[in-house]
């Protein structure tokens, strides 16, 4: 590992298990109270579970896929998008910076939205008279929910330029609360009789493209378990620990985002759902329990700050990787004493700020982020492809059989034809338009 005459390092410390990459990615379970909340209002119970399931398989698929190609690069720093970058290279150069930038947007952006979403749980539960509004800029009122979301963007970032194993013990530690609760939602209406399939409603306006829109839209908060590639050169055991890492997060995802809506919306009725869109969560439980809606409250928080943290870390390696493939400023390319990308963490912050104050709701910024990222994850499903035909004999530690070229053709055009049809109608979203798409350009 080399370090310079200020302190500076250029190399990630290997410092991670598998486990530690399945903690980091495991908050990203929290988008249950960021968006598909959302999706039931607009689209109804049956068909908010059916992108659940759907979203759910195809990040299954592509982790799998993403774990051959992190294993080919054990020290790309930068994520599935670097893999992106090394497989169309020889192609179209100009696809890398698009999709490096396009991941970093992806994952960056989505720091402000989660800390809406702490805010709006927060001034629901305890602070429910706090409807001021501090200032008005481009059309967001910024009130109660964005100063709690710009406090929890600036701790996140300081949580991580303190070093990932410092983020890692702050996973576990709520993590393992969140995994009850998650666990809690999923039985808890079965087990108390409170569920009828009689509030599993449909109403899909606008027919089959709102129902395209809105898998664009819940995208990242499903396809988030592969941060866990980001990752790959600070694990251990690269190959392995990659590999395990992302097929785990995957496993449990298809279960959180399978079971907990339709247990939750059986349970509370779709209406109950659509005025509780981020807090259906807490209704369920004091449903459930009579009670406990201040700790449930609490626990939710807490793991929405994780995935922040694990966002944060995700969207400064990837500008760090950036740099490192000499796409970006040379200056990013450095590491603080801790072995993190700190400079890289503080520009996405203060682009998260910036965000906050000029959009500022929820599904806007999905909008507005999912280009980038959707774009950036087609690009690295389809460089597998690419490297299995230019590389065939490039040294593969994981090596998929031939069954998963075809299964990677038919997922590049699933996200191909879903991010075409999400940017193209923005509208049937009913919280954004082009504003947020041309943002997202």
């Amino acid at each position: 590992m080399s370090e310079n005459s200020s302190g500076t390092q250029h190399q990630l410390h290997k410092t991670l298990r598998w486990y530690h990459g399945f903690m980091l990615a495991l908050p990203i379970a929290a988008g249950l109270f960021v968006s598909v909340g959302y999706v039931i209002g607009a689209l109804g119970a049956s068909p908010a579970a059916a992108i659940c399931v759907i979203l759910s398989a195809v990040a299954l698929l592509q982790n799998k896929i993403f774990s051959e190609v992190a294993a080919m690069f054990p020290d790309k720093p930068g994520g599935v998008a670097m893999l992106a970058t090394e497989a169309w290279k020889r192609y179209f150069a100009p696809l890398g910076p698009l999709a490096a930038f396009g991941y970093w947007c992806g994952w960056a952006l989505v720091l402000s939205l989660v800390g809406l979403t702490i805010g709006s749980l927060v001034q629901a539960q305890w602070f429910p008279d706090a409807t001021w509004t501090l200032f008005t800029l481009a059309g967001v009122a910024f009130g109660f929910p964005h100063l709690v979301s710009a406090i929890t963007i600036v701790a996140c970032t300081v949580l991580n330029v303190a070093g990932i194993k410092v983020a890692v013990r702050f996973n576990q530690i709520i993590g393992a609360a969140f995994i009850l609760v998650l666990t809690g939602l999923a039985i808890g209406p079965f087990v108390t009789g409170q569920w009828h399939s009689a509030n599993l409603t449909s109403h899909i306006d606008g027919g089959w493209k709102t129902f395209v829109v809105w898998l664009y839209v819940t995208a990242w908060a499903i396809y988030g378990s592969e941060l866990c590639a980001v990752f790959a050169p600070e694990y251990k055991d690269t190959s392995r620990d990659t590999s395990k890492a992302l097929t785990s997060i995957a496993l449990f995802m298809v279960g959180a985002y399978t079971i907990v809506p339709i247990a939750t919306t059986g349970q509370l009725g779709e209406a109950v759902i659509t005025d509780n869109p981020i807090t259906y969560g807490v209704a369920s439980v004091q449903a459930t329990s009579g009670g406990l809606s201040g700790v449930i409250t609490a626990i939710l928080c807490g793991a929405l700050f994780l995935s922040m943290v694990s966002s944060s870390a995700d969207a400064g390696r990837a500008l760090y990787g950036t740099a490192a493939e000499k796409m970006s400023i040379r200056q990013l390319d450095q590491l603080n004493r801790a072995g993190v990308p700190s400079r890289s963490l503080w520009i996405t912050m203060t682009v998260n700020l910036l965000i906050l104050i000029v959009v500022g709701n929820p599904v806007a910024i999905l909008i507005a982020s999912n280009l980038g990222y959707i774009l950036a994850i087609t690009l690295a499903v389809s460089g597998f492809l690419l490297l299995r035909k230019d590389r065939p004999h490039w040294p593969r530690p994981i090596r998929l059989s031939r069954k998963w070229i075809p299964v990677a053709a038919v997922i590049t055009v699933f996200n191909a034809f879903i991010l075409v049809v999400g940017v193209l109608n923005p509208d049937l979203s009913h919280a954004g338009g082009w504003k947020e798409v041309l943002l997202g350009v």
